[in-house]
């Protein structure tokens, strides 16, 4: 399915962004995947095996994004994919009046750094190469369905932001033939969640009855950006198990 095609994705070292860069690869992709620990990046790819490339990359270095990301591409011999998946999350109750009457300016900025000023400059490098190399690529950007919730911190900001992103340049950039998509997905059975190996899947709050795992949002980002997955253009796609349904 994916024979031939060169891929980014960010923060790769675990989680949502490993399973989709291991998908890729299974599929035929050579992929640089990121993550700012060189250690860390380095043992995933090997995990991962022939195909991948670690790559040591802070995206919330945002002055470097294209020169980053021209690296990866001259590290696979093009790109025609960028999976924005590196992100932040915060531990603060975002729904809570007196947690939002003390957050910081540092803590403002690390999260809208890292989860929209790095996802906006990375697509920006990505279609502009793209464009340059006549490629009809794929930008995928993993957000959250906390871009759907009112906002009240940093965190629902930079998610909503993201997916508005999302939207406008699947919009603007979709006459050239770059398919630019979200997902968002719920909770999930990731060490971000505070889940771990082998911890039931079960969630009360979710109307399934469960976390959604990474396979399951994995499967919907390789229908996203395969040739299945072009006439979806501009969209958010919600993994959430009815969550967000009131």
């Amino acid at each position: 399915m994916f024979k031939g095609r060169k891929a980014l994705v960010t923060g790769a070292s675990r989680g949502i962004g490993l399973k989709i860069a291991e998908d890729l690869v299974k599929n035929g992709s050579r992929v640089v995947i990121t993550g700012r620990n060189e250690e860390t990046v380095k043992a995933a790819a090997e995990k991962l095996g022939n195909g991948v490339i670690p790559m040591v990359w802070d995206v919330r270095d945002v002055r470097h994004a294209e020169e980053n990301l021209r690296h990866a591409a001259l590290l696979l011999g093009g790109l025609d994919i960028v999976v924005n998946n590196a992100g932040v999350f915060t531990t603060k109750n975002e729904h809570s009046g007196s947690s939002m009457l003390q957050l910081t300016v540092d803590e403002w900025e690390k999260i809208m750094t890292t989860n929209a000023e790095a996802l906006f400059f990375i697509m920006q490098a990505g279609v502009k190469y793209m464009l340059e190399n006549k490629i009809k690529g794929n930008v995928l950007n993993i957000t959250s369905i906390a871009g759907n919730e009112p906002i009240c911190g940093a965190y629902q900001s930079s998610k909503i932001v993201a997916t508005g992103l999302t939207r406008g340049w699947g919009r603007l950039f979709a006459p050239e033939g770059i398919t630019i998509n979200g997902i968002a997905p719920g909770p999930v059975a990731t060490l971000m969640n505070n889940w771990h190996e082998g911890d039931p899947l079960e969630h009360k709050r979710v109307p399934y009855g469960r976390f959604a795992t990474v396979d399951e949002v994995s499967s919907l980002a390789m229908h996203l950006l395969s040739e299945n997955g072009r006439m979806i253009c501009g969209e958010t796609v919600m993994i959430d198990g009815a969550f967000c349904i009131r």
